[in-house]
């Protein structure tokens, strides 16, 4: 009988009791059943709290911990620090986002039959505020790779996230991780990524691509809800996500991965340069309202 590895499944949350619970409850009703919860909560007020105190009773894998005095990346970094040495796998949630029923199910056994796998992604839906399905992520149109199930080789896969400036992969809740193929089992690329680092998910992406295949799997495993509240509309986030991007470029050129040239970097550069001026000058004309998480293709 195959074995079932423990899934570590971690949620920050903040000021999101009606979300939070959706998000919860999506996990907890997965058909994979060797998983545990961790939460992460720096709310302002005890909503969440108290929301969670029935299930904590219910469900001994459930953990929660409250941290009302943390900032953003406080709670970030407290719960990019939780490390459960029997957990083989580990899949972010966030608190605004759901999981299919079967996510798990499919994709711990997916990595158990593809050792040389560091991560499994797939395609996501992505809902409204209320819940409501509005497209599916990423538009296979624009990536003939995608358009059916398989492996991609990670050098590959890495390369062309960078080339076109895309998170075709997906956000934080999309891919279950191996958990051995995390730098110091951390959500990173390199040591100065802390905090609530604008592209976390880009760059944990490079960092498993770099130590390992992509699985990817087109059916919609996740939902990435989008709404007013959520952490992309921040205010400053344009220009993180700007500084982020150029970033996650200068670590692939100086670990000569997935950059390899000064070709290939002159070319990132010069395209980063051109399509972060005019998404920010284009942020700047709607009142700052976030563009998103996405930056076009270089030149």
């Amino acid at each position: 009988m195959k074995k079932s590895p423990l899934v570590s499944i971690i949620i920050p949350t903040f000021n999101r009791p009606k979300y939070f619970k959706i998000a919860l409850e999506s996990a907890l009703n997965q058909t994979y059943k060797n998983f545990e919860i961790f939460v992460s909560d720096n709310s302002t007020n005890g909503d969440t709290e108290n929301l969670i105190q029935p299930y904590l009773k219910k469900f001994s894998n459930v953990k929660y911990f409250r941290h009302k005095n943390f900032s953003a990346s406080d709670n970030w970094n407290f719960a990019r620090n939780y490390n459960n040495p029997d957990a083989e796998f580990v899949n972010w949630l966030l608190d605004d986002d759901l999981f299919h029923p079967r996510k798990l199910e499919i994709m711990v056994d997916i990595l158990q039959e593809n050792s040389d796998c560091s991560m499994c992604s797939s395609v996501r839906n992505v809902i409204d505020a209320e819940g409501n399905i509005t497209k599916q992520k990423p538009n296979l149109a624009d990536f003939p790779m995608l358009k059916e199930s398989g492996k991609i080789l990670g050098e590959s896969a890495g390369e062309l996230l960078l080339k076109i400036g895309t998170n075709y992969i997906g956000e934080p809740t999309t891919a279950l991780i191996r958990k051995s193929c995390l730098r110091n089992n951390d959500l990173c690329w390199a040591e100065d990524e802390q905090g609530f680092f604008a592209l976390i998910d880009v760059s944990t992406w490079c960092q498993l691509l770099s130590q390992g295949n992509l699985f990817w799997i087109n059916e919609p495993l996740s939902a990435f809800r989008m709404h007013a509240g959520q952490a992309t509309n921040w205010l400053g986030s344009d220009a993180a996500f700007e500084v982020s991007w150029a970033k996650i470029f200068k670590t692939a050129w100086e670990k000569k991965i997935f950059i390899k040239t000064e070709k290939e970097l002159r070319r990132q550069i010069i395209g980063w340069i051109y399509s972060a001026d005019r998404r920010l000058a284009d942020a700047f004309q709607n009142n700052g309202k976030n563009y998103g998480r996405d930056a076009p293709s270089s030149l």
